[in-house]
């Protein structure tokens, strides 16, 4: 919880240094990122000394190694005097909300996993709203050059129906040159529209239910190794005990 107060005073911070503001509210800032900062940098340092002996296996952690890289970048001579470097960097570490929050850290392994299944939506998408863009070039590029002069032109038109940009008015406009673009645009959203977009959001759910499943197997396999390492710890206290009575003579057999 203190790391996600830090995080987020962190982002306010870097947010409140893009208003105009006096020099002494600019220095106040200055201190408080510089206070995140050596919080940032005191869990890097207590991660290593965590390991005792084998702090390498601090970077065995993919979001160790990528604390480790933000703090170490911080302080580095010729990072820290570039004004744009350092404003990233800044900025990255506000990514490391996702590592404090178990919800959008699951978004995250599901958007890695929607994205390359996409592929093929994408794909396809793009071929379909390439051809169509084509078919209205060939058809309304005499009467409405504004919206279908170019290929390009009329890619830009179909995109903004596909994202339900000001749908509309681009209707309306093209509607006004030619009567003739509302069954073209009507078939389009019809598609476009909604089966390509559909189909997207199919599988973005599916790779949702996939990294749930994920994330529930991974917290039962912590539970049972909890349970088995609680076990273990009642065997040995026990095997302790009657080793500990058969030196006392007490007439117990060794454990074995």
């Amino acid at each position: 919880m203190l790391s996600m107060v830090v995080i987020i005073v962190n982002a306010a911070a870097l947010g409140a240094m893009t208003f105009p503001h006096s020099a002494e509210f600019a220095e106040l800032l200055h201190r408080v990122d510089y206070v995140c900062l050596g919080f940032f940098t005191f869990e890097v340092l207590a991660g290593l000394l965590s390991f005792g002996r084998r702090p390498l296996k601090f970077f065995k952690d993919a979001w160790n190694v990528f604390d480790f890289v933000i703090v170490f970048a911080s302080f580095m001579p010729g990072l820290r005097e570039n004004v744009t470097i350092l404003r990233m960097l800044r900025l990255a570490r506000i990514v490391r909300i996702f590592r404090n929050l178990p919800s959008l850290r699951l978004l995250l392994v599901a958007a890695g996993k929607a994205i390359p299944k996409s592929a093929g939506v994408f794909a396809l998408t793009g071929v379909v709203m390439y051809l169509w863009a084509m078919v209205g070039w060939i058809a309304f590029s005499a009467s409405d050059p504004a919206h279908f002069g170019t290929v390009g032109k009329a890619l830009l038109n179909l995109f903004q129906l596909v994202a339900f940009d000001d749908m509309g008015n681009v209707m309306r406009n093209s509607m006004a040159n030619n009567i003739w673009t509302l069954p073209y645009y009507l078939v389009f959203i019809l598609f476009g529209a909604f089966v390509l977009v559909n189909l997207l959001l199919g599988v973005v759910l599916a790779s949702m239910e996939e990294a749930q499943r994920l994330d529930d197997i991974d917290d039962q396999i912590s539970a049972d190794t909890a349970i088995i390492l609680e076990r273990i710890d009642k065997l040995q206290n026990t095997v302790d005990k009657l080793q500990a009575d058969q030196e006392r003579g007490r007439g117990y057999t060794p454990f074995r």
